[in-house]
């Protein structure tokens, strides 16, 4: 008999499998972890210039064209990860003048591919959600250009009490367009969180949950959406500052003010006037790219973009959230909750569900766990995990997209614990 639908039957299932340890990275005083780094550039939407289809807007987007492959060439050449994060007006602008003759020059590739594929370049949504355009009309773009796949959110106004927030929250789940309505877009991770004209903006590093808009800075284990703190702007002297405060960074954990067990971060804008700055190339390699490449190889700064940064967060950190707010009255602040007193599997949500749905479960000690998705006749249809994990919460994302609607069964195993939960997949 299937041993799920013997589970069904009696509520008893025993299963056996092989014992392989899986290990995970361990950081120390001696060895601490690298300062995770992004550098990433925002097109806006107000680029290319001039009306859409005009004379002027072509030439623009031509000239924009050009420096986005000299940038990307330039952080190739140094060996260094670039994210770019387009707004909707430039997408729309790639549509349009993307054509046979200029896209002989980048391999028969539009400039979006060229980037991506031939040029390692990283690409993410971004979006000030204006002229009618949010975040899941940027993805469809992007899509619709071959390069979409990114549950970033590459900026978004964080505070509530201000009218230019954008409600990120609401990305929790699968998002209709305002434009293109018939497309549907979830979001997994924010970074940007800012102040209108950045004034004003959190130096915050560090990873977390946010528990939803009202307590941003405030971890739940069972979110579904990540945040990746920036540190301090560096608008103001971004050629002399990054260096200095990725110094900063690894000074807490030289000094022992900040665990080698909690993930440092330190995100920074090129914007489009900086990288078309008369020199701005020699001065962006030799004051930033070169010394980041050399604190690279040392170990103590590690290059990466928004979605790698979480999956390092998640696998060699154990998803453990934590803040350092140099302005806070207590800067060193770990936010994850106690560890559980006890196992336990949460029910999974959102629930029902289309196509992605998070999974959490509790370990209140180091072990071994094997969570399984199986259908209504017994049979498995997915195997989420089956490796250590440390002790704390945990979560799993499920993406059901080439599954049929029904109804499923997560189950998990951790030692003599053992647990299922109904999940309801909606297409």
């Amino acid at each position: 008999m299937n041993p799920f639908r013997r589970m069904i039957a009696v509520g008893l299932l025993v299963l056996v499998f092989p014992f392989t340890a899986v290990l995970k990275p361990v950081f120390s005083a001696d060895t601490p972890p690298p300062v995770y780094v992004v550098l990433f550039t925002h097109i806006e939407d107000n680029c290319p210039t001039g009306a859409p289809g005009s004379e002027e807007s072509r030439q623009n987007y031509f000239i924009w064209r050009q420096k986005m492959i000299a940038t990307a060439e330039l952080f190739r050449k140094n060996g260094l990860q670039w994210v770019f994060e387009p707004d909707w007006t430039f997408l729309l602008a790639g549509l349009e003048y993307e054509t046979d003759s200029v896209t002989a020059s980048t391999g028969g590739k539009n400039l979006f591919r060229h980037l991506k594929e031939d040029l390692g370049v990283v690409i993410d949504p971004h979006s000030h959600e204006n002229g009618g355009y949010n975040y899941t009309d940027v993805a469809h773009l992007l899509d619709s250009l071959g390069v979409g796949g990114s549950t970033v959110m590459g900026g978004h106004i964080w505070d509530p009490s201000l009218p230019q927030f954008q409600g990120w929250d609401r990305f929790r789940v699968p998002a209709r367009g305002s434009r293109y309505p018939w497309a549907v877009w979830q979001g997994g991770i924010l970074m940007g969180h800012g102040t209108p004209s950045h004034l004003n903006d959190p130096h915050i590093s560090g990873v977390w949950r946010p528990k939803d808009r009202d307590h941003f800075f405030e971890h739940d284990p069972a979110g579904n959406i990540v945040a990746v703190g920036q540190y301090k702007e560096s608008r103001d002297d971004t050629y002399g500052s990054l260096i200095r405060y990725l110094s900063e960074l690894t000074g807490l954990y030289a000094s022992g003010t900040v665990p080698t067990g909690a993930m440092l971060t330190l995100t920074t804008h090129l914007s489009p006037s900086e990288l078309n700055a008369p020199h701005s190339f020699p001065m962006i390699e030799d004051s930033i790219l070169v010394p980041l490449a050399r604190l690279q190889t040392q170990g103590k700064a590690k290059v990466t973009d928004f979605t790698t940064l979480v999956m390092d967060w998640e696998n060699d950190f154990g998803s453990d959230s934590f803040i350092y707010d140099p302005d806070g009255s207590t800067p060193v602040e770990r936010i994850g909750e106690p560890l559980p007193e006890s196992y336990s599997l949460l029910q999974n949500h959102p629930n029902p569900f289309n196509p992605s749905t998070c999974i959490v479960f509790r370990l209140p000690v180091s072990d071994r766990v094997r969570v399984r998705v199986y259908d209504m006749m017994g049979r498995e249809v997915a195997v989420l995990a089956d490796r250590f994990f440390s002790a704390g919460f945990h979560r799993l994302e499920w993406n059901a997209s080439g599954i049929g609607s029904g109804v499923y069964f997560c189950r998990i195993q951790a030692g003599e614990f053992t647990a299922v939960r109904k999940m309801v997949l909606m297409k």
